[in-house]
């Protein structure tokens, strides 16, 4: 119970700057129900939007809590169909443009982008689990909030229906995706997985109605590795020459397909091996195999990475934090290269 409410109290700070409104995710409400009175907050393909273009200006920072690189991420929307994403960060630049046609185009230059950039995009613009991650027969929510009148947050754990319900309400908070929403106001607080990697969400604005953070922290057992911070939203013109596409774009297969293991494996052209922070020696003593679903980008860096199941819940961070480092050559379709999910399997043979 300390660690929960030590999160809470953590995520309790810069809730303030938001307008009061008739959503309520109280405690007497299912949390599936939870989850569907927050999304329109945070529905940002909704049709009734006006063209918008974010700017985010983030400091990624070393183990020891060092900066090791300035970066800005961009995004312009101007319908459904129409948006654009781009992260810059010294020499390298990428780029992604989703055009009216149904078709997407990437630019890219310099090394690829590590996980954490990249879930930049979804900690502003999609920050809650999907459809499919809620359906019934996917998973199981497990809550976790406080059963106090003072709590301000409703935590909900998403785990994979393949893990048995006495098993998964028995898991430590964050082994799979925990999303912590205020109970009185539309706002994300953040969300919590691989049992100790934290995406925190700081004082929160609205834009066309929807809920947005101003600055956004990613914390990896207790260590800041990445601050974000967003300028003022601008309202831009759907003509706006940012969303024409470049004619040296390549054209992709926007459609993620999922792949074998093997074939996976086989594209593998950088491991790093599972490394344990110093004030966590104790679980390399811990053994087991973990399982994870691994997302391969137009370029090979490893663009998201989700816990499927960890024989040891202690070994979910050591290997993602593996497994995020990893690159691979990228999956082709037809000539065109696509973004690819699979599986990856970390063994951990524990110390005497």
């Amino acid at each position: 119970m300390f660690r929960i409410t030590s999160l809470l109290a953590l995520l309790s700070l810069g809730i303030r700057c938001f307008a009061q409104s008739t959503y309520d995710a109280g405690p007497s409400k299912d949390p599936r129900a939870v989850f569907a009175a927050i999304a329109p907050y945070y529905d940002f393909m909704d049709a009734n939007l006006k063209p918008w273009h974010l700017k985010v200006n983030y400091q990624l920072k070393d183990e020891n809590g060092n900066p090791s690189g300035k970066g800005v991420f961009e995004y312009w929307w101007a319908s459904q169909k129409v948006f654009r994403s781009t992260w810059t960060r010294g020499n390298a630049t990428h780029s992604e443009w989703h055009t009216a046609d149904g078709k997407t185009f990437t630019q890219a230059k310099g090394e690829p982008l590590s996980v954490y950039e990249y879930w930049l995009r979804s900690a502003f613009v999609s920050p809650l689990p999907t459809a499919a991650d809620l359906d019934p027969a996917n998973s199981i929510l497990v809550d976790h909030s406080v059963a106090s009148s003072n709590a301000h947050a409703r935590c909900l754990m998403v785990v994979p229906s393949e893990i048995k319900e006495h098993d998964a309400r028995a898991l430590p908070f964050g082994t799979y995706p925990e999303y912590c929403v205020n109970k009185a106001r539309p706002i994300l607080l953040g969300y919590y997985f691989f049992g100790s990697f934290l995406i925190k969400c700081v004082e929160f604005t609205e834009m066309q109605g929807k809920s947005m953070p101003r600055q956004v922290f990613m914390i990896e057992h207790g260590h800041g590795i990445l601050e974000a911070t967003i300028e003022p939203v601008e309202m831009i013109n759907p003509t706006d020459p940012a969303l024409a596409t470049p004619s040296d774009a390549t054209a992709i297969n926007a459609d993620k397909t999922q792949i074998s293991r093997d074939a996976g494996s086989a594209l593998v052209v950088k491991r790093v091996a599972p490394t344990f922070a110093a004030d966590s020696a104790k679980i390399a003593h811990d053994q087991g195999k973990v399982v994870l679903r691994a997302t391969i980008g137009t370029d090979g860096g490893v663009q998201d990475v989700r816990l499927v199941s960890a024989q040891a819940p202690s070994l979910a961070l050591p290997a993602f934090l593996s497994v995020s480092n990893w690159k691979f050559k990228p999956y082709r379709v037809d000539g065109l290269p696509i973004t690819a999910e699979t599986t990856v399997e970390v063994d951990f043979p524990g110390k005497e």
